[in-house]
């Protein structure tokens, strides 16, 4: 609740300086017109003068509150801090357009506005490794869409994008597991490898993850656990490379096993 907040206030404060530098911005009179007039001067001006689009997105909402082109130009808003694709622009955009939804929950844009919060928040997503705040809330933020707007094709492209923020989380995860691994912290690579075993069986590498499963049990001398994986590896995955490694460890403690029986 206090991250919520303090991101709501963050995207207030560059909103209100976001509004202070578009005064600078000054629109001639033969840019004003009609609402339609307007809004497609507006949308040209999208790109290379994001800030005088706003201005005249802003001045259709003020002379013509009762348009079809007020509820666009609120979207066009939104638009322009999202095609200037910095943190801070994309933080704003995600917020012009939450306040899209909620003014206009049944609008045909309603869901546009809701997948481009998605994708505010994909945009900033980082590598496996670094901070994953960003692929937390992508995957929030699009599991939410799905919920609100099932059946549409926005939805199905979410699913897309949920299941490759998903396998960027696994990925990290699976790495914080293999670094504790080389530094011979096996107890903290099981839990990590556990993690991604749990919250993520569709990790695309799973016979990685079995095996150095398995080696941090073996090294623990754990040897019925480091069996099982090794076992999971050979079987499910014959064709990997890690499956030649698994089956000769597999010999190894049976080996190491019979002796002690001895």
């Amino acid at each position: 609740m206090k991250a919520a907040i303090t991101t709501i206030l963050i995207a207030l404060i560059l909103v209100s300086a976001g509004c202070k530098k578009d005064q600078d911005v000054n629109l001639a009179p033969g840019e004003r017109g009609t609402d339609k007039e307007m809004y497609e001067r507006a949308m040209k001006y999208i790109r290379k003068d994001p800030e005088k689009a706003r201005l005249l997105f802003k001045e259709i909402m003020q002379v013509y509150p009762a348009s079809v082109y007020s509820k666009k130009a609120k979207i066009g808003i939104a638009d322009s801090y999202f095609k200037q694709k910095d943190a801070a622009s994309l933080v704003v955009a995600s917020a012009e357009y939450q306040e899209y939804v909620n003014l206009y929950p049944q609008s045909p844009d309603a869901v546009y506005a809701k997948f481009q919060i998605g994708m505010c928040y994909k945009n900033q997503m980082k590598q496996p490794g670094r901070d994953q705040s960003n692929t937390h809330a992508t995957i929030k933020a699009f599991e939410n869409l799905v919920k609100q707007y099932p059946g549409t094709e926005e939805a199905e492209q979410a699913k897309e994008i949920i299941a490759e923020a998903r396998q960027t989380l696994a990925t990290h995860y699976f790495r914080i597991g293999y670094y504790n691994y080389k530094y011979n912290a096996y107890r903290g690579a099981v839990a990590r490898f556990k993690q991604v075993l749990d919250d993520y069986p569709d990790f695309k590498e799973m016979d990685k993850l079995f095996y150095y499963t398995g080696k941090s049990y073996y090294a623990l001398k754990e040897f019925d656990s480091a069996l099982s994986f090794f076992q999971q590896v050979v079987t499910q995955f014959p064709q990997s490379k890690h499956a030649k490694k698994a089956s000769r460890l597999i010999q190894k403690i049976g080996k190491e096993t019979s002796q002690n029986v001895e």
